[in-house]
C-alpha cells in the first residue's frame, strides 16, 4: 500500500533505507526502478543477512549495505558519490527507540542533518514509521506532509517546508492559481486606469476658465 501512493516518486530515485533490518523497503524501491539505494543497518547479524539478500535478489542494483550506528553517520558512504542527495528516505526505527525522534532526544539530529542540502534533494520525500498512537513528529528540517494509519503502525510523509507547497495549499483550500491571481490584478489595474480617465475627462468649469 506504501509503495502504490509513493509510485511517482521511486523511478530514479536515490534511495536511503535508514534502520533498513533485511532491506524490505529498499529492495521494493530497487524492484520498481529506484536508482540505488543505501541500506543503514547496525546490527552485524542483521547486516549479515541484508548483505546476502542483496547478493541473492538485486545483484547487479546499485547498492550499498552499510553497517553504521544512524545516530553517528554521516549518511555518505565512501564510493557512493552517484548515490546521494537522496531523494526518497524511508526512517523505521525499532517501536523501542522511536520516542526517540523527539526534539533533544538522540535521534532528533539525525533529521536535522538529512535535511541538509548535500544529503537529500530540495523535493525529497521521507517515509517514517512509527507505533500507532504516536505523537505528531517534531524534527527539524521537516514537516508532515501526511499521515496513513495501517494496522498498528502510523507512516508519516514528510517533506522540506518549502516543497510541495500547493499540494499542501490544495488540501487546505488556501492556495491561489497564479496564472488567476494574475488576471484578477490585471482586471483590477484596468479598472484603476479608467477611474483615473474619467476623473481627468471631468474636471471642473474653473478650469476651463482659466485656460
Amino acid at each position: 500500500m506504501t509503495f502504490d501512493r509513493l509510485a511517482a516518486f521511486v523511478p530514479g530515485a536515490r534511495v536511503a533505507d535508514i534502520f533498513a533490518g533485511v532491506g524490505t523497503m529498499g529492495m521494493e524501491s530497487l524492484s520498481r526502478g529506484a536508482h540505488s539505494c543505501v541500506f543503514f543497518e547496525s546490527s552485524a547479524e542483521i547486516h549479515e543477512l541484508l548483505q546476502n539478500n542483496v547478493r541473492t535478489i538485486a545483484p547487479d542494483a546499485n547498492a550499498i549495505c552499510w553497517k553504521t550506528d544512524v545516530r553517528k553517520t554521516s549518511f555518505r558512504p565512501r564510493g557512493g558519490e552517484g548515490y546521494v542527495p537522496y531523494s526518497l528516505i524511508f526512517m523505521d526505527p525499532p517501536y523501542r527507540i522511536a520516542e526517540e525522534i523527539q526534539p533533544r532526544k538522540s535521534l532528533a539530529p539525525v533529521f536535522k542533518r538529512l535535511a541538509k542540502e548535500t544529503l537529500s534533494t530540495p523535493d525529497a520525500i521521507m517515509v517514517l514509521r512509527t507505533p500507532e498512537h504516536f505523537e505528531t513528529p517534531d524534527v527539524a528540517g521537516w514537516i508532515v506532509h501526511d499521515c496513513w494509519e495501517l494496522s498498528s503502525m502510523m507512516i508519516w510523509i514528510m517533506t522540506k517546508p518549502d516543497a510541495y507547497k500547493e499540494d499542501r495549499e490544495r488540501a487546505a483550500g488556501t492556495w491561489v492559481d497564479p496564472e488567476e491571481q494574475t488576471d484578477e490584478n490585471a482586471e483590477a489595474s484596468e479598472d484603476f486606469g479608467a477611474d483615473l480617465e474619467l476623473e481627468s475627462d471631468d474636471e471642473p468649469d474653473d478650469a476651463d476658465e482659466s485656460a
